[in-house]
């Protein structure tokens, strides 16, 4: 995750136009080597919305390489369809990532009953969870000042843990001071529920596996991604993130998640596969 606050984000997702269909995105300028997945889906899903005035419905990404943050990315969007746009992501005239988004009303959602969660102030606040993790790692889960206050329901750190799946709660802490910029663009609000949502999604597949080492004893990497948005945003209002992995084998891991506010409305919908194998 990127360090700093809401501004720091928006300004990393904030991409610049450099012609017709044609974006360059920047870096966060913390010290990982790769590009963290969320970052070109976020950055991605900013350029695809360039000059649409519908809100994006789903989104469906591939990660074909990885990409440096030693250089910045080209965004290349393609309208393919009235309601749906391409983008290809490259480095060193390489693709590195690709993407269709679809825009219009919300995807209906499946019928799902929220889970009874204890409430945020009643769970493990990030910057607890993760004292005591090393942070000389290129993984993200060091990183205490994330522009997203993170309440874990399940004590995920404990050795012991190794369950598929588990619960967080997240929203844009210190909003009171900043509700205006927060909510100023729909479009911005989904590229940053885009980025959050390749946080903590592939450890669902990793805690049955000694998740606590396997940034040292395994190679991962998230492979595709996709998201498909149910109802309106508000990042300054809590989200349950309910996550699970129904499987993983033959070094792949399926991992997936629903996002809910407060209510019990489902807000959003993610799937993912990613790779995870003995180096």
């Amino acid at each position: 995750m990127i360090r700093g606050v809401w501004a720091d984000l928006t300004s990393l997702l904030r991409v610049e136009a450099a012609g017709a269909g044609r974006f360059i995105g920047g870096h966060s300028g913390v010290s990982r080597h790769r590009v963290y997945g969320g970052q070109f889906l976020g950055q991605g899903l900013m350029a695809a919305a360039n000059g649409q005035a519908e809100p994006a419905r789903s989104l469906h990404a591939y990660f074909i390489r990885a990409g440096t943050t030693e250089l910045p990315i080209e965004y290349r969007t393609e309208r393919l369809a009235e309601d749906c746009v391409g983008v290809t992501a490259t480095q060193r005239d390489r693709t590195i990532y690709l993407m269709d988004v679809l825009f219009g009303p919300p995807a209906p959602p499946a019928v799902h009953a929220p889970p009874r969660m204890p409430d945020p102030d009643r769970c493990i606040p990030r910057a607890e969870g993760i004292r005591g993790l090393p942070t000389d790692t290129d993984a993200s889960w060091a990183v205490a000042d994330s522009p997203f206050d993170n309440r874990f329901v399940e004590n995920i750190w404990e050795r012991a843990y190794a369950a598929p799946g588990h619960n967080v709660w997240f929203a844009v802490p210190g909003s009171a001071g900043e509700p205006d910029n927060v909510g100023a663009s729909v479009h911005l609000q989904q590229a940053a529920l885009a980025y959050y949502s390749d946080d903590t999604i592939m450890d669902n597949a990793l805690f049955p596996h000694d998740w606590m080492q396997s940034w040292q004893n395994l190679q991962t990497t998230s492979l595709d991604h996709c998201l498909w948005f149910h109802a309106p945003l508000d990042l300054t209002r809590w989200i349950l993130h309910t996550q699970d992995s129904p499987v993983a084998d033959g070094g792949r891991g399926m991992t997936r998640g629903r996002m809910y506010d407060k209510d019990g409305t489902l807000l959003a919908s993610v799937a993912q596969e990613i790779l995870m194998r003995h180096p």
